[in-house]
């Protein structure tokens, strides 16, 4: 009876494990306004534009381009829940329970890619699979209406086929693969990374045709928007192509002026960044070598794990090889793309940890075992520490709250004294234009090598210039000190391009002065 009571339970342990996290991430949900991280902003104008017939255009510019920055998979998803629940802003919460949903197949994928692909217990996969989807890093971004969620859903399903694919060479199952594949280019772009990898081992194993058949299903889904981001990337201004504009001319731009100092630059920011975030998330405390003991802990886990695993997941491997790399090559805080592959980092780390605890030295170089299991305790303790902070404190509605907060007093300025034909320039722009309706822009650009240094006065003032010569703004509202600064300088100039009409209690408000 104990033993059948057993097999039930380890049954049930996907079914529980997806619902947990779907309870949890549903339990995180805010009512707090889309806009706030900007790319959800995004995601959701686009998303209206889609539904309301418009195409997939940046409704929220004057001309209203058409979009290139964000692939159109999850705009188009949001677009059906759009369709279903049109009463905006009451289906951003739709989105967001969306999302939860999202998360709890994320982590059933995770949970069955464990088990069937890896061989690891039933119980051990729905460890993983918690561990891979409910961290506090992860919800932060299921909490907002951001692609991460399904992402990570696409993510485990595709890698599951295409390393099943890898084992038989199937040209059926290669199908399926180049389609979720492809499907997970359209979600984020560097999903796309996961199509040559999965070519790759394909090839190495001699499955020719099952490697061409994947490569062409993959490309019905990429090249068509390749081409689309080619035919329009020109039709969003120069001035505001780090925020709407297609990835390659941007960092193409950044590359082609900085040559290898840019590169090597970047690298560099980056691997402080993720030391600076993931250290902490490991041992949140001030000691500095406490921290870098963790993370080097945790890399060399992950490290020995992702090397014992390259025969049963080689695909997998590869793909996270290339999405590293290609994160720390890319001008833009690489944490933010560690938590769409989050599950895989678990995995890996979780594997290394399992072979320090199978290991059995003989002789005195038994210390040696249980040392490494103290120290794998360190990183242990601390990212419980961090999540269980994390959850007491909510820091998931941390960002949502505090820019919310902010931004509240300049959309009710301009529901009260601007008319619906009104253009306006400010930091909130994605928040203004959704709930007021009027189309908004920036204030400032975003260069590739803004990364490595902030903006000069000069070239913060000149980005604020182009952007009112350019969309002719009438008025513009400012909170940031350089921006405000910049917005001053215009006031004051001979002749006057801006006039100080207003003040909020974090902004100021000009008027743009007709020539």
């Amino acid at each position: 009876m104990n033993a059948q009571v057993e097999r039930r339970f380890d049954r049930l342990v996907p079914v529980l494990v997806t619902a947990l996290v779907m309870l949890v991430a549903m339990m995180t949900i805010t009512t707090w306004p889309v806009g706030v991280m900007e790319d959800d902003g995004i995601y959701t104008v686009l998303a209206r534009s889609l539904a309301t017939g418009e195409g997939f255009r940046l409704t929220n510019l004057p001309g209203s381009p058409n979009a290139t920055h964000y692939p159109p998979g999850y705009p188009f998803v949001l677009s059906l829940l759009w369709r279903v629940s049109p009463a905006f802003p009451g289906n951003i919460v739709v989105f967001k329970f969306a999302n939860a949903v999202f998360l709890g197949l994320a982590a059933l994928g995770t949970w069955y890619f464990a088990h069937a692909r890896l061989g690891m217990s039933r119980l051990s996969a729905g460890l993983v699979a918690i561990l891979s989807t409910i961290s506090i890093v992860v919800l932060l971004v299921t909490g907002l209406v951001l692609s991460e969620p399904l992402f990570l859903a696409l993510l485990m399903a595709s890698l599951i086929v295409a390393e099943r694919t890898a084992d038989t060479g199937d040209w059926r199952l290669a199908v399926l693969a180049g389609a979720l594949l492809g499907a997970l280019a359209l979600v984020r772009t560097l999903g796309a990374l996961a199509v040559p990898a999965a070519v790759l081992v394909l090839l190495l194993k001699r499955h020719v045709r099952a490697a061409i058949v994947l490569g062409v299903v993959a490309a019905l889904f990429v090249v068509p928007w390749q081409l689309w981001v080619g035919a329009h990337h020109h039709e969003v201004a120069p001035v505001l192509m780090g925020k709407f504009g297609a990835y390659g001319p941007w960092m193409r731009e950044g590359y082609e002026s900085g040559g290898w100092d840019f590169a090597r630059n970047v690298v560099g920011r980056n691997l402080r960044g993720l030391h600076g975030m993931l250290s902490y998330m490991l041992a949140p405390v001030p000691s500095q070598g406490l921290r870098v003991l963790a993370l080097a802990v945790v890399v060399t886990l992950g490290l020995a794990g992702v090397w014992s695993l390259v025969r049963r997941m080689p695909v997998s491997v590869i793909f996270l090889a290339l999405y590293i790399g290609t994160v720390l090559l890319w001008p833009f805080d690489a944490n933010r793309f560690l938590w769409a592959i989050w599950p895989l980092l678990v995995i890996a780390v979780w594997n290394g940890a399992n072979l320090a605890w199978q290991w059995k030295p003989s002789g005195r170089a038994r210390w040696l075992r249980t040392a490494a299991l103290v120290l794998v305790l360190v990183p242990l303790a601390g990212f419980l520490a961090y999540n269980a902070r994390g959850y007491r404190q909510q820091w998931w509605a941390s960002i949502q709250s505090q820019a919310g907060g902010r931004a509240r007093a300049v959309v009710e300025w301009v529901n009260r004294f601007t008319a619906p034909e009104d253009v306006i320039a400010t930091e909130n722009d994605l928040i203004v234009h959704l709930y007021t309706g009027r189309r908004a822009t920036p204030v400032s650009s975003f260069l590739a090598a803004h990364r490595l240094r902030p903006l000069t006065d000069a070239e913060d003032l000149d980005a604020l210039q182009r952007i009112i010569t350019t969309y002719e703004p009438r008025y513009v509202i400012v909170m940031n000190q350089q921006s405000v600064k910049s917005a001053e300088f215009l006031a004051d100039g001979n002749p006057a391009t801006l006039r100080r009409v207003g003040k909020l209690p974090d902004a100021f408000i000009y008027e743009r002065v007709s020539p």
